[in-house]
């Protein structure tokens, strides 16, 4: 035998690997003590050097600060332009991360389609891993490409069947057209898992949820990749800032250099690169990252304030999207939307709701939904002491009115039976108002162009349920008691009405539900729903009016239609019908009556079809 290898204060066998040394130095911890003598040069500079011997790596400031920010946390998000080099530093770190534990890592790489896959991070993982193996032959890793699986076992290891759970397998999360996220792999247990979503901003916001699903692994680290493009998508709330930063709307320096932040996400980390602040700029190193020749030609096609340009070239998030959203995370968090209520007493009011939508038309999801309407106490009372439901008199006790979001449910419709889907719906709202305690007076629903709708609720169920046209015409409420206009005939001041100031009743609608939650009496606001109102923006249109934007773009935009809050403001709708005020509204009727949209010929149908159905309807028992 030779002498032995002397690296790091160690005695290594003779003839033992370079790569082999870094593995066992990165298995340990990067750096150890023993018998008062501290061994290794800490784990990042070992697993950068092991990425060195694997692959020939050419370092630089960008992929030394993702290897250090991956190593030091839980969920690490990388924003930046094109040719950021992005992709090659979470390919190779998740590789090398394989190679040290092969028999207790599973690594899912994620993108849109399988051909991504194949054109970016796992065509990157196949290349870094063929590169390593030219040099080390002897590093674990079996390819099975129309598998899209790197496998720890061969062939013939197991007689059994291989363990496919060790090693590395790439996910497609669109399938035909349709995102299919990461149901297959939700349930997947390992001591060490990993996960790469390259291209983030492409995929659905529920994609980041479901990540959610995956936090039960000990070992757990999550990679975001992408383009920035909006804060609501994926990739946005993937690397919102920490809600102590204000999030997306707190202002996040906007200089154009390199920098990190604290996100949302358990021990989460954001990393921003911008491309006039890249390390190649000088066009020497030889690697491909973003040059100032690129930049200068996508300023001249594009021009600097396009989106194209702060996407791809700065890699940055573009300003202001908040000024044009409907709500933001940021409003509903501050407000309190998304808590839960503490009731005055158990006086509450049931509202039920629905957003219809059947016969697969445009993909739309029937949702059904309760809102109730209460009080919640406010302060403090006699003597400082806080309000206890059990042992005061509520008379007195200072408090607000509110609404909370009690539940919403997608209506399940069977195209395969012999019952028609508006029978199937009103039978479900029927059983759902029923057991919950909501009078069908105080049901609403959004009627639109579907007649045979509320024909069937009144045959099936009663005519005493309310219909909502949310294609029709704002109301001549007030849109609040501080905006007022000079009216054009009188000359005098006066509250400035919604039909003056939307385009439409939905945009009216929308904005109520921003109003309560502005006022602070808006609480249960889900997840998924808030993400939806976040997501749509408005515009000014005709005559300076405020418009939302079509569900059709919405749709392109974000791969489906906002059901859930459409839902929502129907219910707050009804809440408003019903008694609840809105704090800074004041209404010079009665709530119910202008909100009525301006279409007395539909007013008058719908009360004379009222009377007809009332006329000897049928009951069920």
């Amino acid at each position: 035998m030779g002498a032995p290898i002397i690296r790091y204060g160690l005695k290594w066998p003779s003839g033992t690997p370079e790569v082999d040394i870094e593995i066992h130095m990165v298995r340990k911890g990067g750096q150890w003590k023993s018998k008062d003598k501290v061994y290794g040069d800490g784990l990042f500079e070992h697993f950068k050097r092991l990425e060195t011997l694997l692959f020939k790596k050419v370092w630089h400031r960008w992929n030394e600060m993702q290897l250090r920010e991956w190593l030091e946390h839980r969920t690490i998000g990388v924003i930046g332009p094109a040719s950021s080099g992005k992709t090659h530093s979470a390919a190779t770190d998740n590789l090398t991360d394989y190679y040290c534990w092969p028999d207790c890592t599973t690594i899912l790489i994620c993108s849109t389609t399988k051909e991504r896959l194949e054109d970016r991070i796992w065509g990157e993982i196949k290349k870094y891993h063929k590169i390593a193996k030219s040099f080390w032959p002897h590093l674990p890793g079996n390819l099975i490409e129309g598998r899209l699986r790197l496998v720890t076992q061969g062939k013939d290891d197991c007689a059994e069947g291989r363990d496919f759970r060790n090693g590395i397998i790439g996910v497609p999360c669109k399938r035909g057209g349709d995102y299919v996220g990461l149901g297959d792999f939700i349930g997947i247990k390992n001591k060490r898992v990993r996960m790469v979503a390259d291209e983030l901003q492409l995929l659905p916001s529920a994609f980041v949820f479901s990540v959610s699903n995956l936090d039960k692994n000990p070992d757990l680290k999550v990679t975001g990749l992408g383009n920035p493009k909006e804060t609501t998508d994926a990739l946005g709330a993937f690397c919102e800032p920490a809600f102590n930063l204000g999030g997306w709307d707190g202002g996040i320096d906007q200089t154009p250099e390199t920098k990190t932040w604290p996100t949302r996400r358990p021990d989460g980390i954001c990393i921003q690169l911008v491309g006039t602040d890249s390390p190649n700029l000088d066009g020497k190193l030889g690697i491909p990252l973003i040059t100032q020749d690129a930049i200068n030609r996508d300023i001249e096609q594009y021009g600097k304030d396009s989106l194209q340009f702060t996407m791809m070239n700065m890699g940055m998030m573009p300003r202001g999207q908040g000024s044009r959203r409907v709500i933001t995370r940021q409003l509903c968090i501050k407000n309190g939307a998304m808590s839960e209520p503490v009731w005055l007493d158990g006086n509450k009011t049931h509202i039920g709701f629905l957003d219809a939508a059947y016969k697969g038309v445009g993909g739309d999801r029937c949702v059904f939904g309760q809102i109730d309407i209460g009080y919640e106490p406010t302060g403090e009372i006699d003597n400082g002491v806080v309000w206890n439901v059990t042992n005061q008199n509520t008379s007195n006790v200072p408090k607000k009115q509110i609404i909370t979001l009690v539940d919403l449910l997608v209506v399940p419709i069977n195209v395969k039976i012999d019952v028609e889907p508006e029978d199937q719906i009103v039978r479900y709202v029927r059983e759902q108002c029923e057991k919950r305690g909501i009078l069908p007076e105080n049901f609403f629903f959004d009627s639109g162009m579907r007649t045979s709708l509320v024909t069937t609720f009144g045959q099936v169920w009663t005519p005493m349920v309310n219909s909502i046209d949310c294609g029709g015409s704002p109301t001549g409420r007030p849109v609040s008691s501080s905006m007022t206009i000079i009216d054009p005939k009188t000359g005098n001041t006066r509250l400035k009405l919604c039909s003056e100031h939307y385009s439409k009743f939905i945009t009216e609608l929308w904005f109520s539900v921003r109003l309560s939650i502005e006022s602070c009496q808006f609480r249960g606001l889900k997840e998924s729903a808030m993400t939806e109102g976040c997501q749509r923006e408005w515009k000014m249109v005709g005559k300076n009016r405020i418009e939302v934007e079509p569900k059709h773009i919405m749709k392109e935009k974000t791969g489906k239609s906002p059901d859930l809050f459409d839902a929502i403001a129907i219910g707050v709708e009804g809440a408003r019908r019903r008694g609840f005020q809105i704090s800074g509204y004041i209404n010079t009727e009665k709530e119910e009556e202008t909100a009525k949209p301006q279409s007395s010929w539909k007013r008058k149908l719908l009360e004379r079809g009222k009377a007809v159905w009332s006329d000897g309807c049928l009951t069920y028992d």
